[in-house]
């Protein structure tokens, strides 16, 4: 994890799996967006493409987590950055695994997609954040 994009994306799980609001706001840039929920209309979705801040973000991460994954850390497996210049790809494995067995091996893995962007002080933040992967394609 020599990567500084992937050091990013490992502060950004480990933010969630804490619950920790102010370290997982580090993470993203002040207009970063994040799919929350695939089932958005195209107008609920303007909306909030418009008014979403970074804040938003968090509080939409830790809902999801809160309610889909409240006995679950979150960890990354295989990742590949594609970076040209200011700004990266990532595409990622995620896994589920209990929290009660921290060991076990992780549930079903769900590959997501992340965008990242250097900014002039040069420090990497997630610019979109689709836990939804290419899955989100199938809500579409």
């Amino acid at each position: 994890m020599n990567n500084p994009i992937s050091h990013v994306l490992q502060q950004l799980h480990d933010a969630v799996n804490r619950g920790d609001q102010d370290a997982l706001a580090q993470c993203y840039a002040s207009d970063a967006k994040v799919i929350a929920t695939p089932m958005h209309s195209s107008t609920q979705d303007q909306v909030t493409k418009d008014h979403a801040s970074q804040r938003d973000c968090v509080n939409a991460l830790l809902k999801f987590q809160k309610k889909f994954m409240p006995d679950h850390f979150v960890t990354t497996g295989d990742e590949r950055v594609i970076q040209a210049g200011d700004v990266a790809l990532v595409v990622a494995k995620l896994y589920l695994v209990p929290k009660a067995t921290p060991n076990a091996l992780p549930c079903e893995g769900k590959r997501a997609v992340y965008v990242m962007q250097r900014g002039a002080t040069g420090e990497w933040r997630c610019v979109i954040d689709n836990f939804f992967g290419t899955d989100l394609l199938d809500f579409a």
